[in-house]
């Protein structure tokens, strides 16, 4: 008599597992249009990310690619001001489009940049 209600509660807690793993964070790894937090962004806990996660492999140390170094908040700044760290990742005509060889950042991810560009390229 144990066994048949004990089955029934794992296959009830595997069935909800399963549920909760199939939406679970889909709004984060594929936004929907409008979703995308453009407002206060922070250098510290979103520009950091992005340029460590896409950038910054290649735009560092002695012989960063194309002279561009992105290591540390001076030298992205530099960039973020002068327009071509918003060119290269908005893949603007002009601009050699980045990250080099990879998937363009996404919609949101691009908007983030360019409003941390806008508000001054604060070190915040």
């Amino acid at each position: 008599m144990k066994r048949p209600i004990l089955i029934l509660v794992l296959s009830i807690t595997a069935f909800a597992f399963v549920w909760s793993c199939k939406n679970n964070n889909r709004e984060e790894l594929n936004p929907t249009p409008g979703t995308c937090n453009t407002t206060n962004i922070s250098y510290a806990t979103t520009v950091v990310p992005i340029i460590k996660g896409n950038c910054i492999a290649c735009h560092q140390g002695n012989s960063p690619s194309g002279g561009i170094n992105l290591d540390g908040y001076n030298n992205i700044k530099q960039y973020a001001l002068n327009g071509k760290l918003y060119g290269a990742i908005s893949h603007q005509n002009g601009f050699s489009p980045m990250p080099k060889g990879g998937t363009k950042l996404s919609t949101c991810t691009i908007d983030q940049i360019k409003s941390w560009i806008d508000s001054g390229a604060p070190n915040n």
